[in-house]
């Protein structure tokens, strides 16, 4: 049943044209606080052409009848009108190098295309580093999300480039791994950075301006503790990084510097140790666990502790991690997971599970894993456009969405990995920094 819904998905997001139009298609944006927000980008990793190429690669890998349509969404993003150029995994020419660099993978192709995305990549996260490295040095903290986390900022550039580390050639190689270093090395120096002036307060150099609990952006401020946006991405990172013998100055200090600050804000409940999703002014300081899911939440910060632990040897960080991610499996319900996909729905959870299961060879993994699949596959409906909405909270109505992060492409590959009982051949969720 599960492969025939990864294939019912795959079919209906196979003819590029379609999916964008059932996706801008009027009535179908996410309306939140009464503002419409545009879902698709024809460039990106969320709802656009090249997240939707992901799922073919991966397909692709054991079935080349599914590489036409992965270069068919490629060459609609190639197609499209050139992205700014944003050093950020989701947006531009990092989010179309790596669906190439899965494409790659799968079909052995696109050297050209890589080979010119990889020096523009190189190019681009070198000077953002320089910036950010100003910021540090001149006293001030990181300011903003794009500066470190995974979908906009330096974590996520990074992990595409320790991905090309080893296949880029010639002259590129050498950019990338100059720029990867950069990357690393400016995680390094905000773990170390210690606290920072923002106006007339002190806070730490992890802080951002931006106000998550507010409608817009605020001068508050916050620590972000989540996966997605927090200090647990560039933790992965780095030990993702150091897993691969990639190492730069004071590298495992910095990793026990983030490893600490997050032992110092951990809480514990009946079902163990878990997180709030921000500290700081109009943050979340509620004592009961909220959502545990990839984006925020112990699932996703302990896979992230669980990387660490693993490649630096440290088992107190393991020990934590696994108790954290059992406990954000076992209370994890319809109260606070409402959709489907990638970032805060089952299939996030599915994927993390699936990872664990893999790493650890616990059944206790497998189990809920086939818990969330069960759930996922219950959900699906083939009369709709994609087999699934996106529920959000805050939102009048569902939508449809194509996309990798809350859309049907992301679930589908969860709902693949699972079926198969390996690892992504194409290493796509390392978009998530779940490896």
């Amino acid at each position: 049943m599960t492969m025939r819904i990864v294939t019912a998905i795959a079919d209906a997001l196979a003819d590029p044209e379609r999916v964008a139009a059932v996706t801008t298609r009027p009535g179908n944006e996410l309306v939140l606080s009464g503002r419409p927000m545009r879902q698709w980008q024809p460039v990106g990793l969320s709802d656009a052409h090249p997240a939707v190429s992901l799922l073919f690669a991966e397909l692709g890998a054991a079935d080349p009848a599914q590489w036409p349509r992965a270069h068919a969404h490629l060459a609609a993003a190639l197609a499209a009108p050139a992205p700014p150029p944003l050093p950020a995994l989701y947006a531009g020419a990092v989010s179309l190098a790596f669906a190439a660099h899965a494409a790659a993978l799968a079909t052995g192709g696109y050297a050209t295309l890589l080979d010119r995305l990889d020096g523009a990549v190189a190019g681009q996260a070198r000077q953002r580093a320089a910036t950010l490295r100003a910021r540090l040095d001149a006293g001030e903290p990181i300011g903003e999300w794009s500066g470190y986390d995974v979908v906009t900022g330096a974590t996520g550039v990074g992990r595409h480039l320790l991905a090309r580390r080893d296949r880029a050639g010639g002259k590129a190689a050498e950019e990338v791994g100059a720029a990867l270093r950069d990357m690393l090395d400016l995680l390094v120096r905000l773990a170390l950075t210690g606290d920072a002036t923002a106006g007339d307060r002190r806070v730490p150099a992890w802080w951002v301006r931006h106000d998550p609990a507010a409608e817009h952006a605020g001068t508050a401020g916050h620590l972000n503790l989540g996966l997605a946006h927090g200090v647990p991405g560039p933790l992965a990172l780095l030990a993702l990084a150091w897993r691969a013998g990639v190492r730069v100055d004071r590298h495992a200090e910095a990793a026990a510097a983030m490893a600490a600050l997050l032992t110092d804000l951990r809480r514990e409940d009946a079902a163990g140790p878990y997180w709030p999703n921000w500290t700081g002014s109009g943050a979340d300081e509620r004592l009961r666990r909220v959502r545990d899911v990839w984006c925020y939440g112990a699932a996703g910060l302990g896979r992230a502790l669980y990387l660490a632990g693993t490649a630096f040897g440290e088992k107190d960080w393991t020990d934590t991690a696994e108790a954290a991610v059992r406990g954000a499996f076992a209370t994890a319900g319809e109260h606070s997971v409402r959709d489907y996909a990638l970032c805060h729905g089952w299939a996030g959870l599915l994927q993390i599970a699936c990872r664990m299961a893999h790493d650890t060879g616990d059944p206790a993994y497998a189990v809920a894993a086939d818990g969330f699949a069960d759930r996922i596959r219950a959900g699906h409906d083939p009369g709709l456009p994609f087999g699934y909405r996106y529920a959000h909270a805050a939102a009048a109505r569902d939508t449809d969405r194509p996309g990798l992060l809350e859309g049907a492409a992301g679930i589908a590959l969860a709902l693949h990995c699972h079926a198969t009982g390996a690892p992504p051949a194409t290493g796509w969720d390392a978009a998530l920094l779940l490896d």
